[in-house]
């Protein structure tokens, strides 16, 4: 690859060129475009744009390829693991204006956008004025992006039944570091002509193309919903109640699980959260959807399936009290940390027949490096969200200690680092660990052939 050659400051004379393709942002307020919501230290980057279009992207980076500057794609920087953190002396390329829903097909089940389109209004919009449904659900559905969570393949609550966002990207608008565009993909529910290059750029978060539009296929809306709030005494009981799930024959479009660390951090933050008792060590937050009159008999056989009956089963009978429990999930990344003077966000996902056994396992690694491990997340599909929490500045180190014996662990069982946050620089240390030495060659190489010079956000991911 090239030697990258970041700008020196605002006098650089490469700016000025730069200024005159479209505007750049006022230095002074560059200092909004250096993070993101990870531990990942900020870095005020050397300059910024906003795109408004497709053409703008490609003058930016046919700059930046001529003048060997880095450049780092940022959609609402929500992300959690330094994806969109940029390069000392680099362009950030922001996408945030790029808002539109350019086209909805109903008829053939996509919909087209540009990459700042907000994901929760992206979602009601279809639902309201289509009557179509969009499944995925990042925690930060209302401010994240369509854009970031196709870079990220972004998860959510109901990846469980429908998948995660890959799952739904039909193709990309993709403009290559040289600034020529590049159409991916497909219209039609099958297309297995040539490579699917696609699936490639869905979770390359940023490292091979710059995502300028992505088409997204619809489902119809969910005729009835369940949500129901399950507690159990025990923490073993409900980790292995995510496993008889499956054998029940049903299959639930969401699956929470909180533990008690979890749990009771959040209660201390939100006294009542999740309206439950005394006696309740963990729970399930549970979500069934299928035709009118079928979810009833679909939740009987779910309960029916366990091995450990829950202590209360708990109906959410108004839209009010299912918004109000979804809402706790939601904040339970915020909730958890509170009061603490550091923390590690983790989201490992395991196979699913682990769950009870690398939930036990977490227990373990807290008790060693004495330090709080708060596990919640979207555990029917192996997807746990770790956040291993320390109440002292000097205990960094145990935190930091016991987030390595969690990485370890879930590789061990034939896991992954990461399920939906992605590498950036946050995970990157561990991807050898799990993927090996010929893998990460060929993704090297990947690398090289999509983005020669090297610009596209340079130590992200590898």
């Amino acid at each position: 690859m090239s030697e990258l050659r970041p700008l020196q400051g605002p006098d650089d004379p490469r700016l000025a060129e730069l200024a005159d393709l479209h505007p750049v942002v006022d230095p002074e307020a560059l200092d909004a475009f250096a993070g993101d919501e990870s531990v990942v230290a900020p870095v005020r980057p050397g300059a910024a744009v906003e795109a408004r279009s497709v053409a703008q992207i490609q003058q930016a980076l046919a700059w930046a390829s001529r003048h060997g500057v880095p450049v780092t794609p940022r959609g609402a920087a929500t992300g959690k693991a330094g994806g969109c953190v940029p390069s000392p002396g680099g362009l950030v390329l922001a996408l945030g204006g790029m808002n539109r829903i350019t086209a909805v097909h109903p008829e053939h089940g996509y919909a087209e956008v540009e990459p700042g389109v907000v994901t929760g209004a992206f979602r009601d919009a279809m639902e309201q004025e289509h009557r179509l449904f969009y499944p995925p659900d990042p925690a930060s559905l209302d401010t994240c992006t369509l854009g970031g969570n196709v870079a990220t393949n972004a998860g959510g609550p109901v990846a469980l039944k429908y998948g995660v966002t890959g799952r739904f990207v039909m193709g990309l608008t993709a403009v290559l570091p040289d600034g020529s565009v590049i159409e991916t993909g497909r219209r039609q529910p099958k297309d297995v002509a040539g490579y699917d290059l696609t699936s490639l750029l869905v979770g390359s978060e940023g490292t091979l193309a710059v995502l300028a539009g992505v088409r997204l296929g619809l489902l119809p809306v969910p005729r009835e919903i369940v949500t129901v709030l399950l507690e159990f005494a025990r923490i073993d009981h409900a980790a292995r109640a995510v496993v008889d799930a499956r054998g029940g024959g049903v299959l639930p479009r969401a699956m929470e699980f909180v533990g008690p660390t979890a749990l009771a951090r959040a209660r201390v933050a939100r006294p009542g959260a999740f309206g439950i008792g005394d006696r309740c060590g963990a729970l399930l937050l549970v979500e069934l959807d299928g035709p009118e009159g079928t979810t009833a008999a679909l939740l009987d056989r779910f309960l029916d399936g366990l091995s450990h009956p829950p202590l209360a089963v708990r109906h959410a009978r108004t839209p009010a009290e299912r918004s109000t429990l979804w809402e706790t999930r939601r904040q339970m990344s915020k909730l958890v940390k509170q009061g603490a003077a550091g923390w590690v966000s983790e989201d490992v996902a395991v196979p699913l027949g682990t769950i009870p056994s690398v939930i036990a396992r977490l227990q373990e690694i807290a008790e060693g490096h004495d330090v709080a491990i708060a596990t919640y997340g979207h555990a029917g599909d192996g997807n746990l969200h770790v956040n291993v929490i320390w109440d002292a500045p000097e205990h960094a180190p145990r935190g930091h200690a016991a987030t390595e014996d969690v990485m370890a662990h879930a590789v061990s069982v034939g896991g992954t680092i990461t399920g939906e946050h992605g590498v950036g620089i946050a995970k990157r240390a561990w991807l050898p660990g799990q993927l090996g030495a010929p893998m990460i060659a060929l993704q090297r190489a990947i690398k090289r052939q999509w983005d020669p010079a090297g610009i596209l956000n340079p130590g992200k991911v590898l």
